[in-house]
């Protein structure tokens, strides 16, 4: 398969964003998405200070296809070169617990699993406990 990754494109967004939902669905948890195209478009690529940067993966022989070998494997690499170009130390992901083919993919790159080695947890703030604490209610 011959393919390209670039840089992320506003007309991008409305292909990202079923990407996203497919993602979601995937992992089970549709119902956490909670934004839509014009939202990516505009926190990627209408502020002088974007929210992210985004690869796509295109396929150059004109056609599409759930086929594809070897992409997730390309972008991965794309991302550690940006990675280690940006000076960074590590570059850390999200798996879901249940979902073995992403940690083998991932370990049999040379990735370690902090949550055995380290026993990390990951948390998160909802957006009615954000807006709490941003308005000092600490909650003590």
């Amino acid at each position: 398969m011959d393919y390209i990754i670039r840089d992320a494109k506003p007309e991008d967004c409305v292909e990202i964003m079923r990407l996203i939902t497919e993602l979601a669905e995937y992992e089970k948890l549709p119902e956490q998405v909670q934004l839509d195209a014009e939202s990516l478009r505009e926190d990627g690529f209408g502020t002088t200070n974007p929210f992210y940067k985004c690869l796509v993966a295109e396929l150059t022989s004109g056609h599409k296809t759930k086929e594809a070998k070897g992409i997730g494997h390309g972008l991965l690499q794309k991302i550690a070169k940006i990675a280690v170009e940006q000076k960074c130390k590590y570059l850390q992901l999200v798996v879901l617990d249940w979902n073995k083919l992403a940690t083998e993919f991932y370990i049999r790159r040379g990735c370690t699993d902090l949550t055995t080695k380290e026993g990390w947890s990951l948390f998160r703030f909802e957006l009615d406990a954000l807006n709490k604490l941003a308005e000092g209610d600490d909650r003590n």
